[in-house]
């Protein structure tokens, strides 16, 4: 007999997680609300604290066999609730406004479903992750699997998408979403009196230099796919009108569809830092924040999402061309193989990150019964 979740029990959960919205390594209350909901269908265990607030629920099968993993993510963005409903975010300047409450709603939805249905062979890991806005999670919790000696064969998550109909699966061969990461560009020398400037050692013309040339790298570089470089901010000096400045700092989203794309571009972007440090007399330093290899699926799973949605008569829509958003699940791709697709959330939903933004409830069966599909299609081609 099919299974029938409990919508009504569902709807509930994701609003009390809406409610107590959670920044990246903050979830504390979102892990104990889940671990409350999940201890009601009995897991056979539940690892906490993992990869920060992160939580593990596993469900053991009959047998040993293939280990499935389902993931969703856990944090909410630095967004103020701006609409009004029954259950808007308590907590001030943080709200849900990328759908990780719905995420997180539709994978808890297969504690039932597993419980009522032990399987056969292997076992089902629920993964819980923090910290993917910031692209810190899924390696951490990656790094947690490895030191707990979990081995998936395979895992699963998936995105909702506005603009895309209700219920309908997105996904595609190879890159889904891009590679992205933060590059944080340090330029020190010394001030002077901006009477003098020769006296002293002014970034400006090795930042102007560094603008010039990775905002056109895209053009005057061969990459196999879209590859971007975008200057999101720049800092030197002090308003003085009498000093010239001596510091100043460059910060450059790097974005590229394929992660050899992405390689090629931070060794451009690299190179370019020190000639122009060296070419002025500046000491520089490099960092990256907000790490994102690009989000991919193999092409095996690819066929089992298409097959799964078209066996329960979803539409499935095959994309010519990967998001240039970023997703940080392509950092699992190193652990095991990995399947992503996207959950239309409607073509009138506000878009994520936008204050009017809100998941809706009416597509949480669909991302479940596309979840418990790919377990059930699994486990007969053990």
């Amino acid at each position: 007999m099919p299974f029938s979740p409990d919508l009504d029990e569902l709807k509930t959960l994701r609003q009390e997680l809406h409610q107590n919205a959670e920044l990246s390594n903050h979830e504390k209350k979102t892990a104990e609300i889940i671990k409350h909901y999940l201890s009601k269908y009995d897991p056979d265990e539940i690892i906490e604290n993992i990869g920060g607030y992160g939580l593990v629920a596993i469900f053991k099968g009959k047998k040993k066999g293939k280990n499935i993993g389902i993931r969703a993510d856990m944090d909410a963005l630095p967004i103020a609730e701006h609409l009004e409903l029954t259950y808007s975010s308590t907590t001030e300047n943080v709200a849900h406004k990328c759908g990780h409450d719905g995420h997180m709603t539709m994978v808890s939805g297969l504690a039932a479903y597993l419980h009522a249905n032990k399987q056969e062979f292997g076992d089902v890991h629920l993964l819980y992750q923090p910290a993917e806005e910031t692209g810190e999670g899924a390696e951490r919790i990656s790094k947690g699997l490895t030191e707990k000696n979990i081995q998936l064969d395979y895992l699963f998550g998936l995105h909702n998408l506005p603009g895309f109909a209700k219920g309908e699966i997105v996904s595609k061969k190879g890159t889904f979403a891009a590679a992205s990461k933060g590059m944080v560009i340090k330029l020190t020398g010394d001030t002077s009196h901006a009477a003098e400037p020769e006296n002293g050692r002014s970034p400006v013309l090795a930042i102007s230099r560094i603008i010039a040339e990775m905002t056109d790298a895209h053009k005057n570089h061969s990459f196999s796919a879209l590859t971007l470089a975008t200057v999101i901010h720049v800092q030197m000096g002090e308003i003085a009108f009498g000093t010239t400045p001596g510091y100043g700092e460059v910060r450059i989203t790097l974005r590229a569809m394929e992660d050899n794309d992405m390689n090629q571009l931070t060794h451009i972007a690299e190179n370019l830092v020190k000639e122009s440090a060296e070419e002025y007399g500046l000491d520089h330093d490099i960092s990256y924040i907000e790490s994102f290899p690009a989000t991919e699926n193999s092409e095996a799973l690819f066929e089992t999402i298409k097959e799964v949605a078209l066996s329960k008569d979803m539409t499935f829509n095959e994309i010519e061309k990967p998001f240039k958003w970023s997703e940080d699940f392509g950092h699992f791709k190193k652990i095991t193989q990995t399947g992503f697709f996207g959950l239309g959330a409607g073509e009138s939903t506000p878009g994520l990150h936008n204050k009017e933004y809100d998941f809706p409830d009416d597509i949480t069966e669909n991302g479940l019964q596309m979840y418990i599909g790919l377990i059930e299609h699994l486990a007969k081609n053990v």
